[in-house]
């Protein structure tokens, strides 16, 4: 089944450096950051639910904890992608409205 990923990857603070759709493989940058973020797609076992993991949360000086979401999977690959992106780019946004300066440790490694 074919699948198109770019409604998930279109965000302006996302630079796709790698993608490989049929291994549901995505390296992506988020906004300033330099640092490689990887997501990984996977289907469960036991339903047609599409899983993800990401290899950074995020932490930046407007969160308390980093963000891990409690949810890692979607209805479908594309959904799973759109969640793993959105869940990076939301918080980074939200601090550089605050007037924050990005910092490459807001990325903490999982």
């Amino acid at each position: 089944m074919s699948h198109n990923f770019s409604s998930a990857l279109q965000d302006d603070l996302v630079t796709v450096v790698e993608q490989n759709d049929e291994m549901g493989h995505f390296c992506i940058r988020i906004g300033k950051l330099k640092t490689l973020v990887t997501i990984e797609l996977g289907r469960f076992m036991t339903s047609d639910k599409t899983k993800y993991s990401v290899s950074h949360a995020i932490k930046t000086p407007t969160q308390i904890d980093p963000y891990h979401t409690s949810l890692p999977f979607a209805a479908t690959p594309v959904g799973a992608l759109n969640r793993a992106v959105t869940g990076l780019t939301m918080y980074y946004q939200q601090a550089v409205d605050a007037g924050h300066e990005p910092k490459e440790d807001w990325l903490v490694e999982d």
